[in-house]
């Protein structure tokens, strides 16, 4: 699958054209990564968005010295690491391969780039990083809420 049919298939790039497609491919850049390997990790900062063309990853997070938590399992079309795109700031979680994966990866400068570029496909990936973290948000309050009070 090449890197347009991964962009159209994302959540990311819903209401895209192909045209759209073709123009933010150029800024993608491709990286395997072997199994086990880091992408990256909890307090790292945080400077691009990944995209998984194949393979799979997972995402964890600290619960104690040394106790790591999976909180996700994502595969290709799925994408992580999309805050790095709005603000500078720190990895909140660590991906890592679980096993030989391409990722296309999309780093804050060439966002930036993009916006000057075409102003209207970058309002639209951020309205769909918009909707995606308010979803993140409801699914999670009651979890925070059930911890808070217990």
């Amino acid at each position: 699958m090449d890197t347009i049919d991964i962009l159209h298939k994302t959540l990311l790039f819903r209401g895209c054209n192909k045209e759209d497609l073709e123009l933010v491919a150029g800024l993608f850049q491709q990286r395997v990564v072997k199994p086990n390997m880091t992408i990256f990790t909890e307090k790292m900062p945080a400077e691009a968005l990944y995209i998984i063309k194949s393979g799979s990853i997972r995402i964890t997070t600290m619960a104690g010295e040394g106790e790591e938590v999976g909180l996700l399992h994502l595969g290709p079309g799925d994408f992580f690491g999309e805050i790095a795109l709005l603000q500078e700031s720190s990895r909140a979680v660590t991906a890592r391969a679980e096993s030989m994966t391409e990722v296309l990866m999309l780093t804050r400068k060439d966002f930036q780039a993009l916006i000057d570029l075409d102003p209207r496909i970058a309002a639209k990936v951020t309205l769909s990083i918009a909707r995606l973290l308010a979803m993140r948000v409801k699914a999670y309050s009651t979890k925070l809420r059930d911890i808070l009070l217990s």
